[in-house]
């Protein structure tokens, strides 16, 4: 059965910006969601400058600016470890950036959660929705396609792919997910197939290392590897186009956000064969 209507386990904590410590007086400017079972880790600030600027006059607004594209780049450094980062927050922020203590909450997808939490904490972001071209954004969109279609219930298909059976032991690389169909199942050489997440726009160094990883997969057996990625405007810039380059020279099918959908749709056909 689908699990688009199953609630999932998260918590989330507001930032608070505090300008006088003493005086205890704060303003909520963003909301970070953690789910711990989907390794997944987001962030949401305000952009509303004015607002804050209303509230203390004196406020470093190059900052404030910046924590939204900080935490981002935080989170993905941190992929491997999301628990120990967000006990890391707890720590380390106490005096001009404050964070609350974590809530617990009952989601069906983390990313709308964090939506409708930012607006009744927050408030409105004057350019709307953030981006969804962070790793973790995709990531979490191809998760809730998999959901919705009842590809994370088949028994064949695997999250959290550990890529050391082909590299070497310790390596801490994992694949997004991965089956193998189910006419070759159960067999040593069968063709296993490999999806991952990633940014084209933002993660260039990490397609190069995605390459590396998935030549070693081949040394081994026949594989196949999909790469989902963002929905990508026009024109292209310099960034993209290299980590399309890299990526077709392999001949790894690219996957925008706008077909997840039909994507998961056929991985869920391939393995009821």
């Amino acid at each position: 059965m689908p699990e688009e209507n199953k609630l999932r386990a998260c918590s989330y904590f507001l930032v608070r910006y505090v300008p006088d410590v003493l005086r205890e007086e704060f303003l909520n400017i963003g909301v970070f969601v953690h789910s711990p079972a989907e390794n997944f880790l987001d962030c949401l600030f305000t952009d509303d400058i004015r607002r804050i600027k209303r509230f203390h006059p004196q406020a470093d607004t190059e900052l404030l600016r910046e924590l939204q594209a900080h935490f981002e780049e935080q989170i993905e450094e941190h992929e491997s470890d999301l628990d120990g980062y967000v006990r890391e927050i707890q720590e380390s922020f106490s005096n001009l950036i404050q964070v609350t203590s974590p809530r617990a909450c009952l989601v069906a997808e983390p990313q709308a959660e964090m939506q409708e939490l930012f607006a009744r904490y927050v408030g409105a972001r004057r350019a709307g929705p953030p981006a969804q071209n962070t790793r973790m954004r995709i990531k979490q969109r191809l998760t809730d396609a998999f959901r919705l279609h009842g590809v994370l219930d088949l028994k064949l298909f695997e999250r959290h792919v550990p890529a050391e059976q082909w590299t070497q032991k310790g390596d801490v690389f994992s694949f997004d997910f991965g089956y193998r169909p189910t006419q070759v199942a159960g067999k040593p050489n069968g063709h296993v197939k490999l999806i991952h997440a990633y940014s084209l726009s933002r993660d260039n160094e990490l397609v190069k290392a995605l390459r590396w990883t998935f030549d070693r997969v081949l040394e081994k057996e026949a594989a196949d590897l999909t790469v989902a990625h963002e929905d990508l405007p026009r024109p292209l810039d310099d960034v993209v186009l290299s980590s399309q380059s890299i990526l077709r020279h392999e001949r790894i099918p690219l996957l925008p956000i706008s077909g997840f959908d039909a994507y998961a749709q056929s991985v869920g056909a391939e393995l009821a064969m």
